[in-house]
């Protein structure tokens, strides 16, 4: 509730906050100056940027041309198999039941393993 209110008078008051800051800042003063004196204004032209030399690439070669589209030798086997610098298993496998020396009767108190 407190940040609802905080958000309600910021936007309430920062419109007067800023009419008053304008109100004290100086103004700038624009020159006045007679319509006979107005010109628009015209940037220069840019200048002439020289032209890049095209560069063409060469032939592609025919050994590329003709394995375009073919998958690439050796794609069907893995990059990491057991054997190669991996364990044959990730993990031990699993025995089943509650690991040694533990029973729910050591569990503490109000834990979701005692019993």
């Amino acid at each position: 509730m407190l940040y609802r209110n905080f958000a309600i008078a910021t936007l309430l008051a920062a419109p007067l906050i800023v009419m008053a800051t304008q109100a004290f800042l100086p103004q700038p003063n624009a020159p006045q100056q007679d319509q006979s004196a107005i010109k628009p204004d015209v940037p220069p032209p840019p200048p002439p940027v020289p032209a890049a030399p095209v560069v063409t690439p060469g032939a592609p070669s025919v050994e590329a041309a003709t394995s375009f589209g073919q998958p690439m030798a050796g794609a069907d086997q893995p990059a990491l198999a057991p054997g190669a610098g991996l364990p044959d298993t990730s993990a031990p496998p699993m025995t089943g039941g509650m690991a040694p020396g533990f029973s729910p009767q050591d569990a503490p108190a109000g834990s979701p393993n005692s019993e």
